[in-house]
């Protein structure tokens, strides 16, 4: 593979919680303020009708990812029903897209580990800007309980391109100073740890580098798939959304055959 399982500051236990969430839900932020997912809202829609269901269960969630703008993006193809989740769940941040989704969207107040989804969560699971987080075995593990669940999965990486992607990264700078005191909910500690001091703008200007190296694009899925037990009893669908200039969605969608 051509990704490099580097360390993010956000994956370590030291991290302080207050920063991780406020590099999370600034993700989240930046994901609704653009709206780039909405590009792959077909290939979600077309999990669900392949399996038969209007249920979405979003893993690995952070504060909440891209689900307030694109829950309505789906919903005009169709019902739509989404939970978020995760293994350490951001509680104010899921309340809070709750509220703001009118409680289209839920979260799930209990920790969900994506190598072992409890078998009584259905639907189609979705993974944003979260899977370059696990190194292969994890990540062909995640696949896997899927496979074995017979649940469709769909995974989405925020580029599909390494260099286009670090080229862009130093604008995040500006943004972020410009645009915390407009991230929802409101915090303090947010306010506090983007100015004095600036923990939260170098946590994502850090992990936002090292994530470029680490993402899952089409080649290394591709290499990865026939790791996941019983993979052939799936179709996979490998490949990237064009957005704007050399920017693209690289996409993992596995139905059960």
């Amino acid at each position: 593979m051509r990704r490099r399982q580097l360390i993010e500051i956000e994956d370590l236990t030291w991290c302080p919680r207050a920063v991780r969430d406020g590099g999370t839900d600034w993700l989240g932020f930046m994901a609704n303020g653009t709206g780039i997912y909405s590009a792959v809202a077909p290939k979600i829609r077309a999990a669900m009708a392949a399996t038969g269901t209007n249920r979405v269960l979003d893993l690995c969630s952070g504060g909440g990812g891209p689900w307030l703008t694109l829950e309505r993006t789906l919903a005009r193809t169709g019902p739509v029903e989404v939970t978020l989740s995760d293994l350490y769940p951001n509680l104010s941040a899921f309340d809070d897209v709750r509220a703001r989704s009118g409680g289209r969207v839920r979260g799930e107040s209990c920790s969900v580990d994506a190598t072992n989804v409890p078998p009584e969560s259905d639907g189609v699971r979705t993974m944003f800007s979260a899977f370059h987080h696990f190194p292969p075995a994890v990540a062909a593990a995640i696949l896997g309980d899927a496979v074995r669940k017979r649940r469709a999965i769909a995974i989405f990486e925020p580029t599909n391109s390494r260099a286009a992607g670090l080229a862009a990264m130093p604008l995040q700078l500006p943004a972020i100073l410009l645009l915390t005191p407009f991230v929802r909910p409101f915090k303090w500690s947010r306010l506090a740890l983007t100015y004095l001091p600036p923990l939260i703008p170098l946590l994502v200007l850090f992990d936002g580098t090292v994530s470029m190296l680490r993402f899952y694009l089409e080649d290394d899925l591709r290499e990865l798939i026939p790791h996941v037990p019983d993979y052939d009893t799936f179709a996979w669908d490998i490949g990237s959304t064009r957005l704007v200039g050399p920017f693209g969605i690289t996409h993992l969608v596995g139905t059960p055959k």
